[in-house]
């Protein structure tokens, strides 16, 4: 089809990511942001417990082909995270619900940032994606996020707002 597929960094609405549970000062941006994300000793880490979630909308429907999570090689990289789709409202309280895709990852592929895929048909005509870190590698109280990558493609629609009268 000719989808050219790419980081989808420019396509997210930064200003209105959130993320619950991260400790002052070690913020989703450590991870998310361009530059930030590329220093392997920056991380957005979690607070109270291990767990985290972090909310990301789009500024335009985008279909999601692949993830990459990195974290530290020390135990606290993440483990388990499920990917909730077009769901604004995530909070502790509502995670434990079926997730669109739920990844089990290994130290070796949390180390290295390895790109996994998602199945194309659950991640399309997303506004919003959301990860939940339910546990890390060493199961302690602890979690460190170095890196997420959100691989896909803009859906090109039409800005209704943007069209003149004739």
């Amino acid at each position: 089809m000719g989808v050219t597929e790419a980081d989808l960094l420019e396509e997210m609405d930064l200003p209105s990511v959130e993320c619950l549970n991260q400790a002052t000062g070690k913020d989703w941006g450590n991870a998310l942001k361009q530059g930030y994300r590329e220093d392997g000793g920056l991380f957005c880490q979690s607070d109270d417990d291990e767990q985290l979630i972090l909310t990301v909308p789009f500024k335009q429907i985008v279909n999601l082909s692949s993830v990459a999570i990195q974290g530290p090689a020390d135990g606290t990289a993440p483990k388990t995270v499920k990917i909730f789709v077009n769901k604004p409202n995530l909070s502790f309280d509502n995670c434990g619900k079926k997730a669109t895709a739920t990844l089990t990852l290994t130290q070796a592929q949390v180390t290295t940032g390895e790109v996994i895929e998602l199945d194309f048909t659950q991640f399309q005509n997303v506004r919003v994606v959301s990860f939940f870190v339910d546990d890390n590698q060493g199961g302690g109280e602890v979690t460190n996020v170095s890196k997420i990558i959100v691989n896909g493609a803009a859906v090109h629609t039409t800005n209704m707002s943007e069209l003149k009268k004739c």
